[in-house]
């Protein structure tokens, strides 16, 4: 071994664990940035995967929400359904009830937006607006779908 040492020059020893450290300090650096770009994406998905599931992924959120928060037993999962089942009920009926308003509100702004837009950009706010109309009417579907008294 020390006839190995005599042949490897000292100033090479401290360059070559440089070049180590530099190594596993780049890949730690690439591996932050790939978690973000994928934790990013991740939440991303999740977020419009909740704008097209509409009012009919309410409750569960809901549910799993106080779950997590409150620590909830099974028993007590099992008390608080049908309160949330009626809650959901009643507010989806309410907001179906305020979907004129809103869809009234929407159009003049969709109205007022496409002035100001260039060609192409008004082809895809219409896009946007017809996806937007096809969750409505989904929505729409969903409530109309809800037993009279709240639980389904």
């Amino acid at each position: 071994m020390n006839d190995l040492q005599s042949y490897i020059p000292e100033s090479y020893i401290p360059a070559k664990r440089w070049r180590i450290w530099s190594g596993v300090t780049v890949v730690f650096v690439c591996g932050l940035l790939v978690g973000n770009v994928v934790t990013t994406a991740y939440d991303d998905h999740k977020q419009q995967q909740k704008w097209q599931e509409g009012l009919s992924g309410l409750k569960p959120r809901v549910m799993k929400y106080l779950t997590r928060e409150l620590h909830l037993s099974l028993e007590q999962q099992q008390t608080i359904a049908p309160i949330l089942s009626q809650a959901e009920a009643e507010l989806l009926r309410l907001r179906v009830a305020q979907q004129p308003h809103v869809e009234t509100t929407v159009t003049r702004t969709m109205d007022a937006l496409k002035v100001q837009l260039s060609l192409e950009q008004q082809h895809k706010l219409e896009e946007l607006n017809q996806r937007l109309h096809q969750r409505w009417s989904s929505d729409r579907q969903y409530v109309g779908s809800l037993p009279p008294g709240g639980r389904p």
